[in-house]
């Protein structure tokens, strides 16, 4: 069996396999899961962007995909109410909690504060650091087990 490497994620054959694991969800869940997009931004009064966060709300999830806040912001309560909002948009939108991953190099520790569990972690990603993966269930539960 040969394998031919595709260098472009968002060409025609990812667009064909995006497609198809959409019509397997469908069939195996019943319905077609609907991508909710949550992109919450702040700008300077020049415009200049100091911290974004994209997420979506899916299969009653909120998962944030990307999280920054400009370095001349960190420590000042941004990324806690960049965060916040986004729960609130995510429970806005249906959701019932939100995961996230990050690095050792990142914020793990921030999301702790937050009151979000590890699920899992791996070493070496990349070498000398590990990569963490989060939750929080807006019910206070634990998301690990509902």
């Amino acid at each position: 069996m040969d394998f031919e490497l595709i260098e472009d994620r968002q060409g025609p054959e990812a667009r064909a396999i995006g497609e198809n694991l959409t019509a397997h969800r469908t069939k195996a869940l019943g319905f077609e899961p609907v991508s909710q997009p949550v992109c919450l931004v702040h700008r300077a009064p020049d415009g200049r962007l100091l911290a974004g966060l994209v997420a979506e709300v899916m299969l009653e999830w909120l998962y944030v995909e990307k999280f920054w806040v400009d370095e001349s912001l960190r420590g000042q309560g941004i990324g806690t109410r960049l965060l916040t909002a986004a729960e609130e948009a995510g429970k806005a939108r249906g959701a019932v909690g939100v995961t996230l991953n990050t690095s050792s190099f990142q914020a793990p520790a921030f999301y702790r504060r937050q009151g979000y569990t590890e699920l899992g972690r791996i070493e070496g990603r990349p070498a000398g650091h590990q990569r963490f993966w989060f939750g929080k269930r807006f019910d206070g539960a634990d998301p690990r087990t509902g």
